[in-house]
Protein backbone atom coordinates (compact mmCIF):
# COMPACT_ATOMS: atom_id res chain seq x y z
CA UNK A 1 0.00 0.00 0.00
CA UNK A 2 1.41 3.38 -0.96
CA UNK A 3 1.95 6.11 1.62
CA UNK A 4 0.21 9.46 1.37
CA UNK A 5 2.39 12.48 2.16
CA UNK A 6 0.86 15.74 3.45
CA UNK A 7 -0.36 17.91 0.58
CA UNK A 8 2.13 20.60 -0.50
CA UNK A 9 1.34 24.31 -0.38
CA UNK A 10 1.53 24.59 -4.19
CA UNK A 11 1.30 22.31 -7.25
CA UNK A 12 4.56 23.65 -8.72
CA UNK A 13 7.88 23.94 -6.88
CA UNK A 14 10.11 27.03 -6.90
CA UNK A 15 11.53 26.03 -10.30
CA UNK A 16 8.09 25.56 -11.86
CA UNK A 17 8.16 21.76 -11.80
CA UNK A 18 5.01 19.86 -10.82
CA UNK A 19 5.18 18.13 -7.46
CA UNK A 20 3.93 14.79 -8.78
CA UNK A 21 2.51 12.49 -6.13
CA UNK A 22 -0.43 11.27 -4.06
CA UNK A 23 -1.24 13.33 -0.98
CA UNK A 24 -3.47 13.59 2.07
CA UNK A 25 -5.28 16.92 2.20
CA UNK A 26 -5.82 19.66 -0.36
CA UNK A 27 -3.55 22.13 -2.13
CA UNK A 28 -4.67 25.62 -1.01
CA UNK A 29 -4.51 27.12 -4.51
CA UNK A 30 -3.96 25.31 -7.82
CA UNK A 31 -1.87 27.69 -9.94
CA UNK A 32 -0.58 26.31 -13.25
CA UNK A 33 0.04 29.68 -14.90
CA UNK A 34 3.81 29.16 -15.17
CA UNK A 35 3.35 26.06 -17.33
CA UNK A 36 0.06 26.80 -19.11
CA UNK A 37 1.54 28.54 -22.17
CA UNK A 38 -0.16 31.26 -24.20
CA UNK A 39 -3.84 32.08 -24.59
CA UNK A 40 -4.44 29.48 -27.33
CA UNK A 41 -2.73 26.78 -25.26
CA UNK A 42 -4.91 27.64 -22.25
CA UNK A 43 -8.10 27.53 -24.31
CA UNK A 44 -7.14 24.14 -25.74
CA UNK A 45 -5.74 22.51 -22.61
CA UNK A 46 -7.08 24.14 -19.44
CA UNK A 47 -10.05 22.28 -17.91
CA UNK A 48 -11.59 22.77 -14.49
CA UNK A 49 -14.63 21.23 -12.86
CA UNK A 50 -16.33 20.27 -9.64
CA UNK A 51 -18.64 17.28 -9.33
CA UNK A 52 -20.83 16.74 -6.27
CA UNK A 53 -22.48 13.46 -5.31
CA UNK A 54 -25.06 13.18 -2.52
CA UNK A 55 -26.48 9.86 -1.25
CA UNK A 56 -29.65 10.08 0.84
CA UNK A 57 -31.67 7.16 2.18
CA UNK A 58 -33.68 7.00 -1.01
CA UNK A 59 -31.87 8.96 -3.73
CA UNK A 60 -28.54 9.68 -5.40
CA UNK A 61 -28.12 13.30 -6.53
CA UNK A 62 -25.36 14.68 -8.76
CA UNK A 63 -24.36 18.19 -9.83
CA UNK A 64 -21.38 19.10 -12.03
CA UNK A 65 -20.06 22.50 -13.10
CA UNK A 66 -17.28 22.39 -15.71
CA UNK A 67 -15.26 25.12 -17.45
CA UNK A 68 -13.67 23.49 -20.52
CA UNK A 69 -11.90 26.41 -22.14
CA UNK A 70 -14.13 26.59 -25.21
CA UNK A 71 -17.44 25.94 -23.41
CA UNK A 72 -19.19 25.46 -20.08
CA UNK A 73 -20.95 22.20 -19.29
CA UNK A 74 -23.34 21.84 -16.37
CA UNK A 75 -25.45 18.82 -15.55
CA UNK A 76 -27.57 17.53 -12.70
CA UNK A 77 -29.70 14.48 -12.08
CA UNK A 78 -31.40 12.50 -9.33
CA UNK A 79 -31.94 8.74 -9.12
CA UNK A 80 -34.76 7.31 -6.98
CA UNK A 81 -33.05 4.45 -5.12
CA UNK A 82 -36.31 2.60 -4.48
CA UNK A 83 -37.68 2.45 -8.02
CA UNK A 84 -34.15 2.67 -9.52
CA UNK A 85 -35.38 5.23 -12.05
CA UNK A 86 -34.20 8.72 -12.83
CA UNK A 87 -36.35 11.42 -11.24
CA UNK A 88 -34.88 14.08 -13.53
CA UNK A 89 -31.85 14.99 -15.63
CA UNK A 90 -30.65 18.39 -16.78
CA UNK A 91 -27.78 19.27 -19.13
CA UNK A 92 -26.66 22.72 -20.29
CA UNK A 93 -23.84 23.37 -22.75
CA UNK A 94 -23.14 27.10 -22.97
CA UNK A 95 -20.45 29.64 -23.84
CA UNK A 96 -17.51 29.55 -21.38
CA UNK A 97 -18.32 33.02 -20.08
CA UNK A 98 -21.39 31.58 -18.32
CA UNK A 99 -19.18 29.61 -15.94
CA UNK A 100 -16.26 30.04 -13.57
CA UNK A 101 -14.39 27.43 -11.55
CA UNK A 102 -11.92 28.67 -8.95
CA UNK A 103 -8.38 27.64 -8.10
CA UNK A 104 -9.31 25.34 -5.24
CA UNK A 105 -11.97 24.19 -2.80
CA UNK A 106 -10.79 26.66 -0.16
CA UNK A 107 -11.86 29.68 -2.22
CA UNK A 108 -14.97 31.68 -1.37
CA UNK A 109 -16.50 30.81 -4.76
CA UNK A 110 -15.49 27.31 -5.78
CA UNK A 111 -17.66 27.35 -8.92
CA UNK A 112 -20.48 29.42 -10.38
CA UNK A 113 -22.76 29.23 -13.42
CA UNK A 114 -25.51 31.50 -14.72
CA UNK A 115 -27.22 31.36 -18.11
CA UNK A 116 -30.71 32.31 -19.31
CA UNK A 117 -32.48 31.92 -16.00
CA UNK A 118 -30.56 28.86 -14.80
CA UNK A 119 -27.87 29.07 -12.15
CA UNK A 120 -25.68 26.91 -9.98
CA UNK A 121 -22.99 27.74 -7.44
CA UNK A 122 -20.73 26.08 -4.90
CA UNK A 123 -19.41 28.54 -2.31
CA UNK A 124 -17.61 28.52 1.02
CA UNK A 125 -18.14 31.16 3.70
CA UNK A 126 -14.89 32.63 5.02
CA UNK A 127 -13.50 30.45 7.79
CA UNK A 128 -16.15 27.78 7.27
CA UNK A 129 -15.62 24.07 6.73
CA UNK A 130 -18.89 23.79 4.79
CA UNK A 131 -19.69 24.07 1.09
CA UNK A 132 -22.98 25.73 0.20
CA UNK A 133 -24.77 24.50 -2.94
CA UNK A 134 -27.42 26.61 -4.63
CA UNK A 135 -28.77 25.48 -8.01
CA UNK A 136 -31.86 25.97 -10.12
CA UNK A 137 -31.54 24.29 -13.51
CA UNK A 138 -34.91 24.52 -15.23
CA UNK A 139 -36.90 23.33 -12.24
CA UNK A 140 -34.17 21.13 -10.74
CA UNK A 141 -33.60 23.03 -7.47
CA UNK A 142 -30.92 21.91 -5.04
CA UNK A 143 -30.17 23.89 -1.88
CA UNK A 144 -27.73 22.13 0.42
CA UNK A 145 -24.90 22.54 2.90
CA UNK A 146 -22.06 20.01 2.79
CA UNK A 147 -20.43 19.98 6.22
CA UNK A 148 -16.83 18.72 6.36
CA UNK A 149 -16.34 19.25 10.11
CA UNK A 150 -16.18 15.53 10.89
CA UNK A 151 -15.19 14.26 7.43
CA UNK A 152 -11.91 12.45 6.80
CA UNK A 153 -9.22 14.24 4.77
CA UNK A 154 -9.27 14.67 1.01
CA UNK A 155 -6.94 12.80 -1.31
CA UNK A 156 -5.08 14.98 -3.82
CA UNK A 157 -3.18 13.68 -6.83
CA UNK A 158 -0.77 15.71 -8.94
CA UNK A 159 0.02 13.67 -12.02
CA UNK A 160 1.43 13.87 -15.54
CA UNK A 161 -1.14 13.35 -18.27
CA UNK A 162 -0.10 10.53 -20.57
CA UNK A 163 3.38 8.97 -20.94
CA UNK A 164 4.48 11.34 -23.70
CA UNK A 165 2.42 14.46 -23.03
CA UNK A 166 5.23 16.82 -22.03
CA UNK A 167 4.02 19.88 -20.12
CA UNK A 168 0.57 18.47 -19.36
CA UNK A 169 -0.35 18.07 -15.71
CA UNK A 170 -3.53 17.43 -13.75
CA UNK A 171 -4.45 18.13 -10.15
CA UNK A 172 -7.48 16.41 -8.68
CA UNK A 173 -8.89 16.53 -5.15
CA UNK A 174 -11.45 13.99 -3.98
CA UNK A 175 -13.21 14.09 -0.62
CA UNK A 176 -16.07 12.06 0.84
CA UNK A 177 -18.25 11.42 3.90
CA UNK A 178 -19.27 15.04 4.30
CA UNK A 179 -22.73 15.46 5.86
CA UNK A 180 -25.26 17.00 3.47
CA UNK A 181 -28.39 18.77 4.70
CA UNK A 182 -30.94 20.67 2.69
CA UNK A 183 -33.64 20.17 0.10
CA UNK A 184 -34.16 18.96 -3.45
CA UNK A 185 -37.13 20.14 -5.47
CA UNK A 186 -37.90 18.76 -8.93
CA UNK A 187 -40.68 20.43 -10.88
CA UNK A 188 -42.35 21.48 -7.64
CA UNK A 189 -41.98 18.10 -5.87
CA UNK A 190 -39.98 18.45 -2.65
CA UNK A 191 -37.58 16.04 -0.95
CA UNK A 192 -35.55 16.61 2.21
CA UNK A 193 -31.95 15.38 2.15
CA UNK A 194 -32.03 14.45 5.84
CA UNK A 195 -28.48 13.75 7.05
CA UNK A 196 -27.12 12.49 3.75
CA UNK A 197 -23.55 11.58 2.81
CA UNK A 198 -21.76 13.66 0.19
CA UNK A 199 -18.50 13.83 -1.69
CA UNK A 200 -16.84 15.87 -4.38
CA UNK A 201 -14.33 15.77 -7.22
CA UNK A 202 -12.44 19.00 -7.88
CA UNK A 203 -10.20 18.80 -10.95
CA UNK A 204 -7.94 21.46 -12.44
CA UNK A 205 -5.47 20.60 -15.16
CA UNK A 206 -3.81 21.05 -18.52
CA UNK A 207 -5.14 18.05 -20.36
CA UNK A 208 -4.31 16.21 -23.55
CA UNK A 209 -6.41 16.67 -26.68
CA UNK A 210 -7.83 13.17 -26.18
CA UNK A 211 -8.60 12.06 -22.64
CA UNK A 212 -10.22 8.81 -21.53
CA UNK A 213 -10.95 7.16 -18.20
CA UNK A 214 -13.25 4.86 -16.27
CA UNK A 215 -14.39 5.92 -12.83
CA UNK A 216 -16.42 4.71 -9.86
CA UNK A 217 -17.55 6.56 -6.76
CA UNK A 218 -19.69 5.21 -3.93
CA UNK A 219 -21.12 6.54 -0.64
CA UNK A 220 -22.85 4.60 2.11
CA UNK A 221 -22.34 2.17 4.96
CA UNK A 222 -20.71 -1.22 5.41
CA UNK A 223 -22.81 -4.09 6.72
CA UNK A 224 -20.99 -3.67 10.04
CA UNK A 225 -22.13 -0.04 10.28
CA UNK A 226 -19.08 2.04 9.31
CA UNK A 227 -19.54 5.02 7.00
CA UNK A 228 -17.70 4.10 3.79
CA UNK A 229 -16.88 5.82 0.51
CA UNK A 230 -14.46 5.03 -2.30
CA UNK A 231 -12.99 6.60 -5.43
CA UNK A 232 -11.54 4.40 -8.17
CA UNK A 233 -10.25 5.30 -11.62
CA UNK A 234 -8.63 3.40 -14.47
CA UNK A 235 -6.58 5.43 -16.91
CA UNK A 236 -6.02 9.22 -16.82
CA UNK A 237 -4.53 9.97 -13.36
CA UNK A 238 -4.74 6.30 -12.32
CA UNK A 239 -3.71 4.94 -8.93
CA UNK A 240 -2.63 8.24 -7.28
CA UNK A 241 -6.28 9.32 -6.85
CA UNK A 242 -7.72 5.94 -5.81
CA UNK A 243 -8.84 5.94 -2.19
CA UNK A 244 -11.14 4.54 0.48
CA UNK A 245 -12.70 6.50 3.32
CA UNK A 246 -13.89 4.62 6.43
CA UNK A 247 -15.40 6.80 9.16
CA UNK A 248 -12.51 9.21 9.90
CA UNK A 249 -9.80 7.38 7.94
CA UNK A 250 -8.37 7.93 4.46
CA UNK A 251 -6.72 4.86 2.94
CA UNK A 252 -5.06 4.57 -0.49
CA UNK A 253 -6.24 1.91 -2.96
CA UNK A 254 -4.69 0.35 -6.05
CA UNK A 255 -5.80 1.43 -9.53
CA UNK A 256 -9.33 0.47 -10.54
CA UNK A 257 -10.36 -2.21 -13.00
CA UNK A 258 -13.71 -2.19 -14.83
CA UNK A 259 -15.61 -4.87 -16.68
CA UNK A 260 -18.87 -3.92 -18.40
CA UNK A 261 -20.72 -3.90 -21.71
CA UNK A 262 -19.98 -0.72 -23.65
CA UNK A 263 -23.00 -1.52 -25.84
CA UNK A 264 -25.27 -1.87 -22.81
CA UNK A 265 -23.89 0.26 -19.93
CA UNK A 266 -27.12 -0.26 -17.97
CA UNK A 267 -26.25 -3.92 -17.50
CA UNK A 268 -24.17 -5.04 -14.49
CA UNK A 269 -20.62 -3.73 -14.05
CA UNK A 270 -17.78 -5.36 -12.16
CA UNK A 271 -15.54 -2.88 -10.33
CA UNK A 272 -12.31 -4.07 -8.75
CA UNK A 273 -8.70 -3.04 -8.12
CA UNK A 274 -5.46 -4.24 -9.71
CA UNK A 275 -4.55 -6.07 -6.49
CA UNK A 276 -8.01 -7.62 -5.99
CA UNK A 277 -8.65 -5.85 -2.68
CA UNK A 278 -11.88 -4.36 -4.05
CA UNK A 279 -14.44 -6.72 -5.57
CA UNK A 280 -17.78 -5.06 -6.27
CA UNK A 281 -20.77 -5.51 -8.53
CA UNK A 282 -22.68 -2.45 -9.70
CA UNK A 283 -26.35 -2.51 -10.73
CA UNK A 284 -27.29 0.67 -12.66
CA UNK A 285 -30.73 2.18 -12.33
CA UNK A 286 -30.56 5.20 -14.64
CA UNK A 287 -27.92 7.01 -16.63
CA UNK A 288 -26.63 10.43 -17.58
CA UNK A 289 -25.04 10.33 -21.05
CA UNK A 290 -23.54 12.62 -23.66
CA UNK A 291 -22.67 11.54 -27.19
CA UNK A 292 -21.51 14.55 -29.17
CA UNK A 293 -19.57 14.59 -32.42
CA UNK A 294 -18.78 18.01 -33.83
CA UNK A 295 -15.68 16.94 -35.71
CA UNK A 296 -12.98 18.83 -33.82
CA UNK A 297 -14.84 18.19 -30.57
CA UNK A 298 -16.33 14.82 -29.71
CA UNK A 299 -17.49 13.16 -26.50
CA UNK A 300 -18.64 9.67 -25.60
CA UNK A 301 -19.67 9.84 -21.97
CA UNK A 302 -21.91 7.62 -19.85
CA UNK A 303 -22.44 7.87 -16.10
CA UNK A 304 -24.87 5.26 -14.76
CA UNK A 305 -26.14 5.75 -11.21
CA UNK A 306 -27.11 2.78 -9.09
CA UNK A 307 -26.09 0.40 -6.31
CA UNK A 308 -22.83 -1.33 -5.36
CA UNK A 309 -22.48 -4.62 -3.49
CA UNK A 310 -19.47 -6.80 -2.67
CA UNK A 311 -16.35 -6.62 -0.50
CA UNK A 312 -13.45 -4.27 0.15
CA UNK A 313 -10.37 -5.65 1.92
CA UNK A 314 -8.00 -3.10 3.39
CA UNK A 315 -5.70 -2.71 6.42
CA UNK A 316 -6.36 -6.26 7.62
CA UNK A 317 -10.14 -6.09 7.57
CA UNK A 318 -12.94 -6.91 5.16
CA UNK A 319 -15.84 -4.56 4.65
CA UNK A 320 -19.04 -6.11 3.30
CA UNK A 321 -21.08 -3.79 1.10
CA UNK A 322 -24.73 -4.73 0.61
CA UNK A 323 -26.31 -1.61 -0.86
CA UNK A 324 -24.19 1.46 -1.50
CA UNK A 325 -25.36 4.24 -3.81
CA UNK A 326 -22.98 5.71 -6.36
CA UNK A 327 -21.92 5.94 -9.97
CA UNK A 328 -19.68 4.44 -12.60
CA UNK A 329 -18.43 6.28 -15.65
CA UNK A 330 -16.91 5.63 -19.06
CA UNK A 331 -15.53 8.70 -20.80
CA UNK A 332 -13.60 9.21 -24.01
CA UNK A 333 -13.42 12.83 -25.08
CA UNK A 334 -11.70 14.77 -27.85
CA UNK A 335 -11.38 18.37 -26.69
Amino acid sequence: MRTLSPAPDAVLDDRGRPRFGSYEGSVPCVDLSRVSGGLLDRVRRAKRWIYLGIATEDAYIALAIARLGYAANVFAYALDAKSMRMLATRTLLTPPTACSVGSGTNERTVAAFRFRGSHASVTRAEGSKSLVVDADLRGFVLCATLDASDAPPAITAIAPVGPSAVGLVNTTEKRALLVARGDLEIDGRHRSLGDALAGYDYTNGLLARRTAWRWAFGLGHAKSGERVAFNLVQGFVGEPECALWVDGELLPLAEGRFSFSADNPLSEWRVSTADGAVDLRFAPGGMHADNTNLGLIASRFVQPAGVFRGTIRVAGRTLEIERMLGVTEDQDVLW
